[in-house]
This record gives structure tokens, sequence and C-alpha cells, in this order.
């Protein structure tokens, strides 16, 4: 079994990580670490992690300018082992994580399994905190149950999607690797190509990794935006993809840019305006005090509500093509089932997205647009 990281500028926490690995209950046959261009010293650090720690079989790979799918197609390329656990820079799994990954992997015969993220603060700071909590909340998380279950009991379910995952080498071969178009969201892909196959992805609740949040709300609105950049492209490639988690933010976009154009030729849908956004902002102030309430902290009230509009999937999408997502919506409605991915041809995307299991060049992923690595999401 093989544990393959992504990783760039984690000099913060790539020790723990590596500690983490090594206190697994499970042995692990080899650590692959695909490193895009670190410049905080990243790099020595794992060298020296090779030289004090020789039982950890640990190998760094050089990939400069490499965008999360490239790192990790890189990685398993290279990995020894016949099962692959990936993992990344901003987590830190439980000592069980690796053998209840394997174990959950063969019994439940699913292509695909995953874990529970328990979501903590990346700094000691209200913002930081507060950034934590509301990524957890459903309003920060949609129905993702990978975020939102870290407090309900042990069991598997099938889902969607699950972040990093545990699969076999021979999946990804099947499946063609991951798909290096997508700089963001390529868990989600290559998981939603698992169940076109055919096959199922399971989130076992038992199993446990800690997810360091973002810290500021700068870092977590870029986040967010590069999420529902990435998350567009990915509908251009995989329309049926699309969950109401989804659709929804991307309606809400297109409204209120029609109503505060519609408020300049007909005053009555100012009011509609208003009231649309004092419902949002009330959204907000009780989703803050709750959260607030259930922590027993009503000094992070304002601070949830700054990292919950941070966060809103409102930015998750780019307003000047939330016309092709109403058209993809359109196609969906018309689509009979069992038709398969075929009917996308019917939506004018403006390229030709790559199919299934066929790699990207990795010349556009390069041109990162700021993505960070480690930074995936499995929405």
């Amino acid at each position: 079994m093989s544990v393959v990281i992504p990783c760039r500028n984690e000099d913060a926490r790539i020790a723990a990580l590596l500690d983490a690995i090594r206190s697994q209950e499970t042995a692990v046959l080899e650590v692959v670490i695909v490193d895009t261009g670190s410049t905080d010293g990243t790099v020595d650090i794992v060298g020296r992690y090779q030289q004090h720690h020789a039982d950890l079989r640990l190998r760094c790979l050089s990939h400069p300018g490499a965008g999360i799918s490239e790192a990790m197609n890189r990685g398993i390329e290279t990995a020894h082992g016949e099962i692959i656990v990936r993992l990344d820079g901003h987590s830190r799994p439980r000592p069980d994580y690796v053998r209840r990954a394997v174990d959950t992997l063969r019994d439940s015969g699913a292509a695909i399994v995953g874990g529970v993220w328990e979501i903590v603060s990346g700094e000691q700071t209200q913002v930081a905190e507060a950034i934590a909590l509301a990524v957890a909340h459903p309003l920060g998380a949609g129905n993702a149950a990978y975020r939102t279950a870290r407090t309900t009991d042990g069991g598997r379910t099938e889902v969607d999607t699950v972040p990093f995952g545990c699969f076999r080498k021979s999946t990804w071969e099947t499946l063609g690797g991951f798909d290096e178009g997508l700089l963001t969201n390529e868990d989600y892909e290559f998981n939603y190509r698992a169940r076109v196959s055919g096959s199922t992805v399971v989130l076992d609740r038992d199993i446990r990794c800690t997810y360091f949040a973002r810290s500021t709300l700068a870092d977590l609105a870029r986040q967010y935006f590069r999420y529902g950049w990435w998350k567009l492209e990915m509908l251009k490639r995989h329309p049926r993809s699309l969950r109401w988690r989804q659709a929804l933010p991307g309606a809400l976009v297109p409204l209120f840019v029609c109503l505060g154009a519609a408020s300049l030729v007909w005053p009555a849908s100012r009011l509609l305006l208003g009231g649309f956004a004092l419902a949002y902002a009330a959204i907000l102030s009780v989703a803050a005090a709750q959260v607030a309430g259930r922590q027993g902290r009503w000094d992070l009230v304002w601070p949830l509500m700054a990292a919950f509009a941070a966060g809103a999937r409102i930015v998750e999408h780019r307003v000047h093509d939330e016309h092709r997502i109403a058209r993809a919506l359109a196609a969906l409605a018309e689509t009979a089932p069992g038709d398969g991915d075929g009917w996308a041809a019917r939506i004018q995307w403006g390229q030709t997205a790559p199919g299934p299991g066929r790699h990207t060049g990795a010349g556009g992923a390069r041109a990162a647009r700021g993505c960070d690595i480690g930074e995936s999401v499995a929405d």
C-alpha cells in the first residue's frame, strides 16, 4: 500500500503529517511526495525527515508547476503498492486511518472509499476558528457528508464523492488516471467516472482525518472561487454530474443580477431585490448564531457571518458563464434515463471536453490561476 501526497509550501505541517503516517496501525509500504514547486523549505524538511527516519520508505518527486491531478498521476505511476491512499499537506490522519480505509475497500467492493474530515482552524485566531466552523456547516458545505458527518456515529454509505480517497492502482489505470485539465474538483470528477463505470464510492464515518481550514477570509474566498471555476470546467466534461447543491447557487447570481438590472427601469423590482438581500442576510445571521451558541462563543457571530459570506456558494460560479449552467440544466431535464454522457454533445460548450479516462495536457493546467496544491475539493 502506497501513500501519495501532492504538496507545495507545507513547511509548517509536512513533518507532523509524516509522523502521523509513521504512527499508522497498518504498515505503509512507501510514501510518495510529489512537490510542485515549494519555495518555503518543504523539500528540505522532507529530506531531513528521510535521513532521521530510515524505517519509513519515503520518496520526494519534483514536478514544478504541476497541478494536483498531474502530481497525483506522476506519484501513482511510480508507486509500488497495489492500493493507493491519497493524503494532502493540509491533512493529518488518525492512527487507524489507513487500516480502516484498506479494510473498507476490501470489504465493501467499492472502487473508491474515503472518510470524514474533522475540520480545525489553521491558526489560533477568531477568524480562523470561525472559518473552520463555517466550512463544516451545511450552509458552507451543502450536503457533503464528509464535511458535515463528523459528529455522527460510524457506518458506511454510498455517496457521490469522498475526499482524498483510497483505491486500487488498477482502478486508477482503468479510469485513465486523474484529469490533468482540472486544477480543482479532480477528486469529484475521478469519483464520478468511477460511478458512471458501474462501481460505487463509499464513505465510512469511522475513517477520520484532521483537515486544516484556511486561516483568512481572503484565502477562503479565493479557495471557493477556484472551486466554482473548476466545477464549471468539470460540468463541461460531465453535465450530468450536476447536483442540487451546485445548481442552486448558480441560480442565485443571475437572479440578483437580473433584479438589479430590472430595478433601473422597474422600481418595484427594488423591493424584490431588497427582500432577497435581507433574506440572505437573515440566513447568514441565524446560522452564525446557531453555531456560536453551540460553541458557547458569541464572540464568533460576526466572524462566522463573514466566513459564511466569503465562502458562500455564490462565488463559486463565473457570472458570465451562468447561461451555460442554465443550458446544462435544460439539457439534463430533456435527457432520458440511461442516455449516458452522449447527450452532452447537445450542449454547445464552445470547446470539446475530454471524455472519461482521458488525460488532458498539463500545459493549460499549469496556468494555475493561483491554485494551491493540497486544497482539492470533493464536492
